[in-house]
């Protein structure tokens, strides 16, 4: 079930509105999200608003592997990029909050289970909340399913991965720290190391460690997993990855990682 069967389609505010900021939500080690109410002449719809650290402030800065071929552009901007000019810099932080943005409109728009994209900002962008009141939903890491419940979503949550592959992306940092758990549900959050199938050279490479990543959550609660029959079920045939699976450096896929802590 998509996230259109989380929100109804009249979900947001249209019209004259007006947006107020009631605080932070979470600071993370590239973003704050902010909880925002907008609010129309009959109701108030509440929206996060993600806005991403300057590149020196963050804690994660090598993102060269996910950037790859999406981080390109004119000449001038390259150059600048690879020498780490102030320049480069701040081609590569617009570039890196445009393509968390795009990411997240072409997964809500195949059917992906995300927060609805609302608007984009200058530093950032705007999204439904997800969350109850004004609390906001649970990572999937700090719930404990059930077996059976843990089942259930682990099967729903290799459909998401399977409608990733099918529009050629990679999550590129899943695991039960990137879900949130809302009305039963799993959705998906934090699209800023998403890569590109076809052009990204280590895209299989991250697909395997997304499923091992996120498998380490659902084998302590009695899953069965099997990496290879998965990459079968989601349709990450070799005709999906034959740049990658001809390069040298990643033509042998490396051992999956340890499921368990």
């Amino acid at each position: 079930m998509p996230s259109r069967d989380l929100f109804p389609s009249d979900w947001l505010v249209t019209g004259a509105y007006r947006d107020t900021r009631l605080g932070v939500i979470k600071t993370g080690k590239e973003s704050e999200v902010h909880l925002v109410a907008r609010t129309g002449s009959d109701r108030t719809t509440l929206l996060a608003e993600k806005r991403f650290k300057a590149r020196d402030r963050r804690s994660f800065q090598n993102n060269y592997t996910y950037r790859g071929v999406w981080g390109e552009g004119t000449f001038r901007e390259s150059r600048a990029m690879k020498k780490n000019t102030r320049f480069g810099h701040e081609v590569a932080h617009g570039r890196w909050i445009g393509h968390e943005w795009d990411s997240l409109v072409l997964f809500h728009n195949a059917g992906i289970t995300v927060p609805p994209p609302v608007e984009r900002l200058d530093d950032g962008y705007l999204m439904a909340f997800v969350g109850d009141g004004e609390r906001a939903a649970p990572r999937l890491s700090e719930i404990d399913l059930s077996p059976a419940v843990a089942r259930r979503v682990w099967d729903e949550l290799l459909d998401e991965v399977s409608l990733l592959v099918s529009v050629d992306r990679v999550h590129g940092d899943l695991s039960a720290f990137n879900v949130l758990w809302w009305r039963e549900r799993a959705v998906l959050i934090d699209f800023s190391q998403t890569v590109e199938i076809v052009t990204h050279p280590a895209a299989h490479d991250l697909l395997t460690r997304d499923i091992a990543a996120l498998a380490r959550y659902f084998v302590r609660r009695g899953v069965e997993v099997d990496i290879d029959r998965i990459l079968e079920r989601i349709g990450a045939d070799v005709h999906r990855f034959t740049r990658q699976l001809g390069d040298v450096h990643v033509a042998g896929r490396r051992a999956p990682e340890r499921w368990r802590d």
